[in-house]
């Protein structure tokens, strides 16, 4: 096999590992319909059919399957899922699946600075926005029309997480440190 043939298949090999998802496995009781998110300062808990996320800190009671981590500056948003621990540079995209449930965590880039963490929940059934950077109150508008289909964004705000529902020009943000999660369903498109 010559050079550029062995190049190629180690390039090949390379893409496929990225693109096979990564499974966790199940959870041994039943799997509720829908999720909650949850104001733990500094960052926030997602629990959606079996799935719980730990973002920006936030801690939890049980272990989570997912740690993500906001970009800092001039870092890459980071993600940690059992042994599984890596950046999501922008345009990169990380799949992991649980039971029959899919996720989906993209970076994008942001409004302004610092990228932007897409979270995809089954097959578009519920999306969450998490900016790394405070957007400030009249720019909220724009990440519905930049995140078209998303559905719920977590605003950094004084250093913690918020919860602002998109897709409602009337919506207002809310969450910090609140005993009662935000709940919501699947969402069809």
């Amino acid at each position: 096999m010559g050079r550029t043939a062995m190049a190629a298949l180690v390039w090949w090999a390379c893409l496929a590992a990225q693109a096979a998802p990564l499974r966790l496995p199940a959870g041994s009781g039943p799997v509720a319909d829908g999720g909650s998110v949850t104001a733990v300062a500094p960052g926030v808990l997602i629990r959606y059919r079996g799935w719980l996320l730990a973002v920006d800190g936030a801690a939890s009671v049980a272990p989570p399957d997912v740690l993500l981590s906001s970009a800092k500056e001039g870092q890459a948003p980071r993600l940690q899922a059992g042994k599984l621990a890596r950046e999501v540079p922008l345009w990169a995209a990380c799949e992991l699946v649980k039971g029959s449930v899919r996720l989906r965590i993209t970076a994008l880039p942001g409004l302004d600075e610092g990228p932007v963490l897409l979270l995809d929940f089954g097959d578009g059934d519920y999306r969450i926005v998490i900016p790394a950077a405070t957007i400030a109150r009249q720019d909220h508008a724009a990440l519905a029309q930049r995140f078209p289909g998303a559905d719920l964004a977590l605003l950094l705000e004084g250093g913690r997480r918020v919860m602002l529902p998109l897709g409602n020009r009337h919506a207002q943000v809310f969450g910090e440190e609140q005993a009662v999660p935000y709940r919501f369903a699947k969402v069809r498109r």
